[in-house]
């Protein structure tokens, strides 16, 4: 019995070898893993961003570029008609609505989700159009309609420009909405949409006036009195 005890006594300082071993190999293995890129490095800081930064789109933040606060949304009256610059050319009826965001937070509720989801489900290709183009902010977003009462009519959709000041803007980009907007036709009684994407040094507190050929829409002056008239309002309404 004695030579029994004496040989556990023994045997437990091997098998504490033994672990001490196999834990100081798992050591090297893994040192050695590491240093040949075998094992990821652990997140930091640095180099863990939230899925949604990954992500691009429209906004609020991309549109307040200015010192003018954005009113809150849910609070207008207007109609999409009262922000609308019209343009007659024979029988061709064109419409431009900006959708600068502090514009259309001034309609109604209804007029404003409709305006507002035009950006916001093309966000990421209006950007991308507009950086091709040498922008690097959100650019300043048009919705541009063609209409006629005539049996057809043709129309050129890169005659659309804008007089802000002394300069003429063209569009740096077009993005259809309507699917058979490229095919430039219209048929009696049939409207054709696009997006137009303008450089944002097009100033909304400017002089502006739409221009299609030799037709002019100078209704501007008039609209922005309704949009301040109206923003103070919607102010008024949601103060506490």
């Amino acid at each position: 019995m004695p030579s029994a005890d004496r040989r556990s006594k023994t045997a437990l300082p091997a098998d504490a070898s033994r672990t001490a071993l196999r834990g100081l190999n798992t050591f090297v293995l893994l040192a050695v893993a590491a240093a040949c890129g075998g094992t990821a490095a652990p997140d930091s800081a640095v180099g863990v961003r939230p899925a949604v930064a990954q992500q691009e789109g429209w906004s609020p933040e991309l549109e307040q570029t200015t010192a003018r606060p954005l009113p809150p949304a849910g609070y207008g009256t207007l109609t999409q008609d009262n922000i609308t610059i019209g343009i007659q050319s024979g029988t061709l009826l064109i419409k431009l609505v900006p959708l600068d965001e502090w514009v259309i937070r001034l309609t109604a509720p209804d007029t404003y989700r409709r305006l507002n989801s035009f950006k916001v489900s093309r966000g990421e290709e209006i950007l991308q159009r507009a950086r091709r183009s040498g922008e690097r902010g959100w650019p300043r977003v048009f919705l541009v309609s063609f209409f006629t009462r005539n049996y057809e009519e043709n129309y050129e959709p890169n005659d659309v420009q804008i007089r802000n000041q002394s300069f003429i803007f063209r569009s740096l980009a077009i993005i259809p909405i309507t699917p058979e907007f490229t095919r430039e036709r219209l048929r009696q009684q049939e409207t054709q949409m696009a997006l137009y994407l303008f450089t944002e040094d097009v100033d909304l507190d400017l002089p502006l006036v739409a221009l299609y050929q030799n037709a002019v829409g100078a209704q501007w002056v008039g609209i922005r009195t309704t949009l301040d008239r109206e923003l103070s309002t919607v102010l008024a309404r949601a103060a506490p």
